[in-house]
């Protein structure tokens, strides 16, 4: 690990990521402004992403894919991490999603996508499938399918609901 490259140091607290020292401020002033820090706690899933990524350590454990998976467990499963890593390694904006086994992602003001999480080779019904992706377009989100494999790839899908589909 390039001790340059780390930014934050966190631990893990009463099962929440905090912020014990800011090593480049403009770091933290963008995290905050992308509501993914607040009030020294930074998100479960954001941590784990740059824990990964070597750009945060957690006190006296270091960085690497063993800790952000145990960081990123506060929030979810892996592979809601594996999706959250994918999209942020593309630059996307994502959060939590506001129903169980999804995560939002904003590209501004005109397009905002609900991704749903699945893993290969898991059940869901056609039915399940069908009224989530309505209720997410229902909220003016397009409804995104991600399929995560057993080795962590992860494949999108779109997912528009069909009118009249009986």
């Amino acid at each position: 690990m390039e001790a340059s490259r780390v930014k934050l140091v966190l631990e893990v607290e009463d099962g929440k990521v905090r912020v014990v020292r800011c090593l480049e401020q403009r770091v933290c002033r963008a995290l905050e402004e992308r509501g993914y820090l607040r009030d020294d706690v930074l998100s479960p899933l954001e941590a784990a992403f740059m824990l990964a990524r070597c750009t945060a350590e957690l006190e006296g454990e270091g960085c690497g894919w063993v800790t952000a998976l145990e960081v990123a467990s506060l929030y979810g499963s892996a592979e809601a991490f594996f999706v959250y890593y994918d999209l942020r390694r593309r630059g996307r904006l994502v959060f939590p999603g506001i129903r169980r086994g999804t995560l939002l992602v904003n590209y501004g003001r005109s397009r905002r996508v609900e991704v749903k999480i699945l893993v290969e080779g898991g059940l869901v019904s056609i039915g399940e499938l069908l009224e989530w992706s309505r209720t997410a377009a229902g909220d003016d989100k397009e409804p995104v399918i991600a399929v995560v494999s057993g080795h962590g790839d992860v494949t999108y899908y779109s997912a528009r609901a069909v009118r009249g589909f009986t």
